[in-house]
Formats: structure tokens, sequence, C-alpha cells
């Protein structure tokens, strides 16, 4: 479970900084963008809690034995429905940003406006929004690990 829930959090974390670096930052004017993202709460979501489930394991029988099984196993299982919850949030939510996008494509191209999120960037929501639809579903598989 050990290395499967490793697994989890790198990807998580790696959807994450992909999501941002390739399509959100866009969304802001730069310095507006880094302070948005730079604060200690979308660090603590993005970069810490994917690793608190490997944490919990990781301080469990499974390696140090702090705790025991029980234990271990129950903070797991609740870490785990959480992760794949949040990650499977963020990116119904891209795919609804993107479903409205297009959908608000012509509109916006009739009264001239720029869209919200460059051409660019808007290519690469799909698959980011991909990798973060994996990581819930891989989130949700460790439940019968």
């Amino acid at each position: 479970m050990l290395l499967w829930s490793i697994a989890a959090s790198v990807a998580t974390a790696v959807a994450d900084w992909a999501g941002w670096h390739f399509v959100w930052r866009h969304e802001f004017e730069s310095g507006e963008a880094i302070k948005k993202k730079r604060n200690a709460v979308s660090i603590f979501i993005s970069y810490f809690l994917p690793f608190m489930p490997t944490l919990v394991v990781l301080l469990g029988p499974a390696k140090l034995g702090w705790y025991d099984i029980g234990f271990a196993t129950v903070a797991a299982k609740v870490l785990f429905v959480l992760m794949g919850i949040l990650t499977g949030g963020v990116a119904a939510s891209a795919w609804a940003q993107k479903r409205k996008h297009d959908e608000g494509k012509e509109s916006r191209a009739l009264i001239d406006q720029d869209d919200i999120i460059p051409y660019d960037a808007m290519q690469h929501l799909g698959w980011t929004t991909a990798m973060l639809a994996m990581c819930s579903i891989f989130w949700f598989a460790l439940l019968n690990v």
C-alpha cells in the first residue's frame, strides 16, 4: 500500500503542477497569478495534502510502526476518499470550465472580447483535466488495496 500511495501522491502533485503551469496561470496577469498560487493555503492543498495519505501509511505498521494497523487503515482510507473527492472535484470543475469556454466562443467573437485563458493554454486543459480524473480514480482504487 505504501508504494501505491506514494504513486498516487506524486501523480496528484504532478497533475496539480501541470494544470497550474500549463493552463491556470494564464488566467490572470502574471503578478496576480503568482500571488494567488504562491500562498500558504494553495501550497498546502497542492503539494502537502496529496502526501498526507502516504505519511499516514509510512508512520503506521508498514514502515515506522508509530501506531497500530487499525488506525493506519482507517486514517488512510479516509484520506484516500478525501483526495479522490478533491481531485475529482477539481477535474469536474476544469471540465465545466472547458465546456463553458467552448460554448461561449462564438458569443465572445461577436463582441470582440478576448478569451479569459489564451488559446495555447486551453489546448492543455484537456490532458491536465484527464490527469486529475485519473488521479481521482487512483485514489478511490486504493480503497481496495
